[in-house]
């Protein structure tokens, strides 16, 4: 397929199934940042509430990187991936610190932030400031791979650039993205083409995992008063529900991975956020 015919393909498409999403209708970095952030691995119908409950309760860059830890960790409770919500404050404290509160524009800036990647450095710098650099993530990189791939496998994204960056609307850069985005989550969103890439990891299941404990740990302190507890209270916790699940982590091993995130801190037989 051309590249002209590629583009009028996906866009012809775009123009009548499109989503309208909040994030969609700001040039605000901070809020594009929230939203890019939220939907890392997580899917949009989930993100659509905490989006407009985070940006309540912290609508600019100075109020989230001051923000009290306990605070932010509530209202992120429900989108996983606890240590996203932390990066996004450290981002917040980085722009204030060394950019006088100002977003950096450039890609390679933005990647110096905490907790921003490739796909949400060139996510930022296209949507808050009309970048036009290709950009690859799941959706979009399923597109390509559908298109231009389709007989191939352990396609890297190098191989996948140069076409994207061929693709790339200079005009309407933004469209031409959440176009892609929309037509790899809708329209190819059961196809299993993502495992010709050769980036492609399954994801694994959360109910039982390593991970979905840490969620229990830090919901159970949340919970308390204060937003601390004695440590041994929180190990019987944990390792009651893990003896009722039969599964064979230590209370010791969840905390200290906690810790290590800095999503907790334990001194002196305390534990808290």
């Amino acid at each position: 397929m051309t590249i002209p015919a590629f583009q009028k393909t996906i866009l012809a498409w775009y123009e009548e199934n499109g989503r309208s999403l909040p994030w969609r209708k700001t040039k605000n970095p901070y809020r594009i940042m929230v939203s890019e952030i939220m939907l890392q691995q997580t899917q949009v119908s989930r993100v659509l509430p905490k989006y407009k409950e985070f940006l309540h309760a912290f609508p600019d860059i100075k109020t989230l990187a001051k923000a009290n830890d306990a605070d932010l960790l509530a209202i992120w409770s429900g989108l996983g991936y606890w240590r996203r919500a932390k990066f996004l404050k450290e981002a917040c404290k980085e722009v204030l610190k060394k950019h006088n509160g100002k977003f950096p524009k450039d890609i390679p800036t933005l990647l110096s932030l905490p907790g921003i990647g490739p796909y949400t450095a060139g996510a930022i710098a296209c949507f808050a400031f009309g970048n036009t650099d290709a950009f690859i993530d799941t959706n979009i990189r399923r597109v390509y791979l559908h298109f231009f791939f389709s007989d191939k496998k352990d396609i890297s994204d190098s191989e996948i650039l140069p076409i994207a960056k061929k693709a790339v609307l200079k005009d309407k850069p933004n469209d031409w993205h959440w176009a892609l985005f929309d037509y790899g989550a809708l329209v190819l969103k059961d196809k299993k083409i993502n495992r010709n890439s050769r980036h492609y990891t399954k994801q694994s299941k959360f109910t039982g995992s390593f991970r979905s404990y840490r969620a229990k740990a830090l919901r159970f302190l949340l919970a308390s008063e204060n937003k601390e507890l004695k440590k041994e209270m929180l190990e019987d916790f944990l390792e009651d529900i893990l003896r009722k699940d039969e599964r064979d982590f230590s209370p010791q091993e969840i905390l200290d991975s906690l810790e290590q995130d800095r999503l907790i801190t334990m001194a002196k037989g305390i534990v808290k956020i």
